[in-house]
């Protein structure tokens, strides 16, 4: 159980130890983009050396499959061999479903859970859950391997703050911390992706007496939560998951699947997307703030890390003397940059580019700002070398930014 006190949250920058790395929110696009991130820096010796793997919503899905299969990983050195029989394969099956309708449209349809929707503690992020055990089962978070530590980032309704779950504890500043008790890896997943336009916040009993270490300055005098807790999205407080990163460790690293803020010849100026214009500048702005805040770090020297995100160019990367790094840029890059980010089903194709971007940015970015940290380097194979050609990736994301109400 994480009783931390204060100043053991915010180490300086000698006593910072171990690597982190962070796993964007996003949906099924940002699960795929982490995948190929995740390939790499398993080829550059990395991903077996982390000990923090910290998520949101898409990439809490990517993040809970690791975590499930991590104990069956099988080392050489600093490499794990069968990461894409045990990882990228299930999660390419897993992403090849639409997982939105059934919890949405179709679970709320069946009589069978009309009874248990009206109670207070079920809704249809409780049907999403149920998709998440199609692909970790039922593992409580407590069985969840120690070393690395995975931690799954909701917003708790109550606090506004992020509220963190893993095998040591869950929990938020405000609140404290407690054992995850009957907490399942599935659950932690819904909590991290429940985005508010779609889905209501997974709501749960728990006894707030066990938590223990939070802020007792940041609610008035007196106050008293509720017995429930209800959990929303990670991304509404920070889609980058660095609040169990940013405060104690050595090196982070950030896979940011995330949507590029979109700049619009004309603004509509009707009352719903007037008011959805408005959450997404107020949005982008947050994160803007965070980006600059994590560059600004890295920049004095607070941590080390690299920072890659969907839309950026790999050219961004590319150094005086060296050579352009393979990937994405241009009309290719365009296309990306607008790939729907629900619960959608993804063709293969589609799947590829999306690996093939994390991928290659995660390797550009190691490359030119974390070097000293890849001494030991597998052969580099992109996911799908075929779509690296920018005639065929256009070809596979002709139709990705299309929404479809009875999906694709």
């Amino acid at each position: 159980m994480d009783t931390s006190t204060v100043e053991a949250r915010y180490r300086p920058r000698a006593q910072r130890e171990g690597i982190a790395l962070c796993l964007s929110g996003g949906g099924f696009r940002a699960a795929l983009f982490h995948a190929g991130a995740i390939r790499r820096l398993n080829e550059l010796g990395l991903l077996s050396q982390l000990r923090t793997i910290s998520s949101v919503s898409g990439g809490s899905i990517a993040s809970a499959l690791l975590a499930a299969v991590w104990p069956r990983l099988e080392r050489d050195g600093r490499w794990f061999t069968n990461l894409e029989a045990l990882f990228e394969r299930p999660l390419r099956a897993f992403c090849g479903r639409n997982i939105r309708n059934r919890p949405l449209l179709w679970g709320r349809l069946d009589p069978r859970n009309g009874p248990r929707l009206l109670w207070s503690t079920f809704s249809a992020t409780d049907l999403l859950v149920a998709e998440y055990e199609r692909l970790v089962g039922s593992i409580p978070l407590s069985a969840l391997p120690a070393h690395p530590r995975f931690v799954f980032c909701a917003a708790n309704l109550l606090t506004g703050v992020s509220f963190e779950l893993s095998a040591r504890s869950i929990g938020d500043y405000v609140l404290g911390y407690s054992e995850p008790g009957r907490f399942t890896l599935a659950e932690a997943v819904a909590a991290s992706s429940s985005f508010p336009f779609a889905f209501p916040p997974l709501v749960r009993m728990v006894d707030l007496d066990a938590f223990v270490g939070g802020d007792p300055q940041a609610v008035a005098t007196g106050f008293r939560p509720g017995p429930r807790i209800a959990l929303t999205d990670g991304g509404v407080y920070d889609n980058m998951g660095l609040e169990p990163a940013w405060k104690i460790h050595q090196v982070v690293l950030v896979s940011d699947g995330g949507t590029p803020f979109e700049v619009r010849a004309r603004a509509r100026t009707g009352l719903v997307p007037r008011l959805l214009r408005s959450f997404q500048v107020v949005a982008n702005q947050a994160l803007a703030v965070r980006k600059r805040w994590l560059v600004a770090a890295y920049l004095r020297g607070v941590y080390r890390g690299a920072y890659w995100g969907l839309g950026t160019d790999r050219d961004e990367y590319q150094a005086p003397g060296m050579e352009r790094p393979p990937g994405y840029s241009g009309p290719v890059l365009d296309r990306l940059r607008v790939v729907r980010t629900d619960l959608d089903r993804f063709s293969p194709a589609e799947q590829s580019v999306l690996m093939n971007h994390g991928w290659a940015l995660a390797g550009a970015a190691l490359r030119r700002w974390g070097a000293d940290l890849t001494t030991a380097v597998a052969p580099a194979v992109a996911p799908d070398g075929a779509l690296l050609e920018p005639e065929a990736a256009l070809a596979a994301l002709a139709e990705s930014d299309r929404f479809r109400l009875l999906g694709h």
